[in-house]
């Protein structure tokens, strides 16, 4: 019987010591899974837009599943992390923190609409901006007003006022580096869900969501359709729509994940970034203070200086991961840079600022606190 023990007891420390063999080796490697935070909105006593027959918590929650799922089944290296699995209201901050904490790859935030207007439908995908026009800026002061009924909101969002257009200032100042990964998802969400669904496609557009803004990784916000509008909550409330919604997100994930996920699954994306940009920056002398730079497009080659895609500016590029990156002006001065890129934005409504720092490109928010520093 001693002698059967002993062999139990070998056989279970060797069958350990194989299975701690992959995940030793792993954190030897330095391994680091995608991972994809998804967020569905509103939730417990806050329950958004209300439809005739359904609430925003339910539907977006719903999809929030079935988005999970399916990236699982498809993607099972990929980890996903709700910010919530269960009708419970979390603070918007939270939501980001959970990310960020996470050191996540991706954000999605998961909403529907509405709108006192009952003939707007469709489907809209949003990055973080200032608001490309009115209706994505009702869109985010809509979203934003559950702050007020969070305790000590005041404190939590520095004087936010989510019903104030002044608030939303602040997001002309923070679209960085991760904008373009941002716009590419919110491209490729948007085009899956239109063609899942065959909802008006509204496009993608910026908007100040006060839930993007404090994310610090590629981070979008789905509505998913008008909970207002009787065909569109037909369709987002039903299983085969929210199905169908869940799908055509799931394909624009998979879509982004292929192109610029699935090889950096073993490092931080942000340092295998800068990485290969240090090499490859052109145009970005050294300086002990920030660059500010407008970036106004990209491009698969270079293009010839006389190429009508300038739109009669002088330009700069960079290169990045082999796409040519233009740029408009230069300063030291983030104030001066912020000036040019208004004057430049009936041309280029779609730019933004990006920073270096000694050669490297470093975050637009990281840039501004070092200037802001630098000129106290």
């Amino acid at each position: 019987m001693k002698n059967i023990l002993c062999y139990i007891k070998t056989v279970l420390l060797l069958l350990l010591l194989v299975l701690s063999v992959p995940q030793a080796m792993a954190q030897k490697q330095g391994k680091k899974p995608f991972t994809v935070v998804i967020d569905a909105g509103h939730g417990g006593v806050d329950p958004g837009a209300l439809g005739k027959k359904s609430q925003e918590k339910n539907i977006n929650q719903s999809v929030s599943n079935m988005l999970a799922e399916l990236i699982k089944k498809e993607y099972p290296e990929v980890k996903v992390i709700f910010t919530r699995t269960t009708d419970v209201k979390i603070p918007l901050a939270k939501r980001a923190d959970i990310a960020n904490k996470a050191n996540a790859n991706l954000f999605i935030s998961i909403h529907s609409n509405a709108s006192k207007n009952r003939k707007a439908n469709g489907c809209q995908t949003f990055t973080l901006g200032s608001g490309s026009d009115a209706e994505a800026k009702a869109a985010a002061m809509y979203e934003n007003e559950v702050i007020l009924t969070e305790d000590n909101f005041e404190e939590t969002y520095k004087g936010f006022d989510p019903r104030s257009s002044e608030s939303y200032i602040i997001f002309e100042l923070m679209r960085s580096h991760d904008m373009e990964l941002s716009v590419k998802l919110a491209e490729m969400v948007q085009s899956g869900m239109v063609e899942s669904t065959n909802l008006f496609d509204r496009g993608v557009s910026s908007a100040g969501f006060l839930v993007l803004h404090r994310t610090v990784m590629p981070s979008i916000l789905v509505e998913l359709g008008f909970i207002s509008n009787s065909k569109d909550e037909n369709l987002i409330a039903s299983k085969e729509g929210q199905e169908k919604l869940a799908k055509g997100i799931f394909n624009g994930f998979a879509q982004y994940y292929e192109l610029y996920g699935k090889s950096k699954e073993s490092k931080n994306a942000d340092t295998e970034k800068e990485e290969n940009i240090e090499s490859t920056a052109q145009t970005a002398e050294k300086s002990d203070k920030p660059v500010f730079k407008i970036q106004i497009m990209t491009a698969s080659s270079k293009l010839k200086s006389d190429d009508k895609r300038h739109k009669g500016l002088k330009t700069d590029y960079y290169i990045e991961n082999g796409t040519y990156k233009y740029t408009y002006g230069e300063s030291e001065n983030y104030n001066e840079i912020l000036k040019l890129k208004k004057s430049i934005s009936d041309k280029f409504k779609d730019s933004f600022i990006i920073a270096f720092l000694n050669g490297k490109k470093i975050n637009t928010r990281e840039a501004i606190e070092i200037f802001k520093n630098q000129t106290k």
